[in-house]
Order: structure tokens, then sequence, then C-alpha cells
């Protein structure tokens, strides 16, 4: 009965595969029912971020901003490759079950690395009210997901809220950025924060002026040390 049931699993796939076909973001190719957004080769392509760490500078960026514990990012973003193609389909033409695909994906090479071996809670980077009823989703929430299941790191979105604010930070330079992120961030409930050690989770860094006013809401509420993890990292202007 249960392989029968899989036959007709696999069948449906297939079906809706050849009814209503994806093709990958990057080169168009034409996928199967299984595949991410992107086919192999392209994926294969993607620029990643370690190994090419001298090129985004994140530590330089956010030095004696905020005492982050650890660094980490899977790609490197640029206005110019493919990997802002996937982070803008993830946050803006509702696909954010892809963000959590991929840091699902590259999440086994931050076990076998030891990566964030240490922390005792992961944290979505929250949107603000407003913006959560509109786009009725948070992509942080995903890519935390997808990591935080393969990492075994509890997941808690309750541990840090966003008041709301006067829009988006997507065009906006970088010191218009730290003035607009001034306490924008809190964390409701001091007591679930206060000697842990947390993961910020986001979908890019830019500036890093969102992951620092994380990063400092939380150590206000007491956390014991703060580390963050991006699907991407953006190089410096």
């Amino acid at each position: 009965m249960v392989r029968v049931a899989e036959w007709f699993g696999v069948a449906a796939s297939e079906l809706i595969s050849t009814l209503f076909p994806h093709y990958c973001l990057v080169c168009g190719e034409r996928l199967s029912a299984n595949r991410l957004m992107i086919c192999p080769t392209c994926l294969d392509l993607l620029p990643r971020y370690p190994g090419s760490e001298a090129l985004y500078e994140a530590e330089k960026r956010l030095e004696g901003h905020a005492p982050f514990t650890e660094y980490r990012s899977d790609f490197g973003f640029t206005h110019h490759n493919p990997v802002r193609d996937l982070i803008h389909t993830i946050k803006y033409e509702d696909h954010p079950e892809l963000g959590e695909r991929l840091s699902r994906l590259y999440a086994p090479e931050h076990l076998r690395a030891g990566h964030f071996a240490d922390i005792g809670v992961a944290v979505p980077v929250p949107l603000t009210p407003s913006r959560l009823r509109r786009r009725g989703y948070n992509q942080s929430t995903y890519i935390a997901h997808g990591l935080s299941d393969i990492l075994d790191i509890p997941l808690d979105e309750t541990l840090l809220a966003r008041r709301d604010s006067n829009g988006t930070q997507t065009h906006r330079g970088r010191e218009s950025r730290w003035e607009s992120m001034k306490k924008a961030f809190y964390a409701p409930h001091p007591d679930l924060v206060s000697r842990r050690r947390v993961l910020i989770i986001d979908d890019v860094l830019t500036t890093g002026s969102t992951l620092t006013a994380c990063a400092l809401a939380l150590m206000a509420a007491g956390a014991e040390s703060v580390s963050y993890y991006t699907l991407a990292c953006g190089k410096m202007a």
C-alpha cells in the first residue's frame, strides 16, 4: 500500500511538472519537479562567500559596532550577479521556501566545520508588523528554519521584535541605514534572552546596520553572546 502511495506521489509530481514547468532563474533551463529554482550548473557557479571574504570584509564593516562572536554567510552578493535575483525572488516574489532550501542545502557544511557549536537559540531578524502584514511572510524565518533544523538549534521568533519605521532599507545609503536602525529592535522578553548565546539569522548583510541593531537589542536584554548568519553577504562599496 505504501509503495502504491509513493508511486501516485511521484506520478502526481511529474504531472504537475509537465503542466506547470519551472525554469532556472539564472539560465532559463527547464527544471525537474524536485529541483531548486536554479539548475545544478548555475548553482555550482554562484559566488560563494567562503574563500572570497576579502572582497566583502564583513568583519571590517561591523568592527566596533557590536561584539559579534561568529560571522558566517554562504554567498557573495552584488547587484550584478545571480545571487541578487535569488534574494529578490525569496523576498518579493512569494518564494520564501527557496531561502529555506538554500540554507538547508549548505547547512551541513557549517555542521561539519563546527560553526555555531555553542549557540543556544536562533532568532530570525523580524520585519515590522506592517511589512509582515503586507508581505505575508518573513523570509528570514524560512532561512532560519533551514539552518537551525540541520544544526539542531532551537528557533524562537519571540525573542526579538521590530518597531514600525519609515520604510524599507533596500535603497538607503550607509549613513541613512544606520540612522534609521537606531532603536528599531527590542527584546520583548528579556528574561528569555538573558545569559543565552544567540544566533541572528537574516537574508543579506549589506551595511551591517540591521544586524548591529539586533545585536545591541539582544545584548541590552542580557544575551551572553551574539553571532550571525546571513544567506548572502553584500560586497562593500
